[in-house]
């Protein structure tokens, strides 16, 4: 079980969720997913990780809310507990400093593009 300890609204139906998760937060690269479970008989649900915090040992994942599982996530308040959390999974982004870039994105895809911030990885470590 991961505990939620902050919980923003972007809007109505889309979320920000902070998740103690302190081994996915230390393994974890852009381009890096979780899937998460409410409940014991919930959906698995796949989210990019957006951005993770090591020394809080925190990851932060934005969910939309479109169906009954997503809901149920949505629905959880800062203190309440995601059944499961497993992750890192799957491959890593390959980053490599060219100089100036531009990332497009729009909607919900745009909490993922964070984590490739600048002149950091998904690590705040400099390319």
């Amino acid at each position: 079980m991961n505990k939620i300890i902050l919980k923003e609204h972007f809007s109505t139906n889309v979320v920000k969720l902070e998740v103690e998760a302190p081994l996915i937060a230390k393994s974890r690269r852009a381009g890096h997913f979780v899937i998460v479970k409410v409940g014991e008989k919930g959906e698995r649900i796949p989210l990019t990780i957006a951005s993770s915090d090591v020394e809080k040992g925190t990851i932060t994942l934005v969910v939309q809310k479109v169906g009954v599982s997503s809901a149920k996530l949505c629905s959880l308040e800062a203190g309440d507990y995601i059944t499961d959390v497993v992750g890192p999974l799957g491959k890593a982004t390959h980053i490599e400093k060219f100089g100036t870039v531009i990332c497009a994105c729009g909607g919900v895809g745009t909490a993922p593009m964070q984590s490739t911030n600048a002149s950091t990885d998904s690590l705040g470590q400099a390319l």
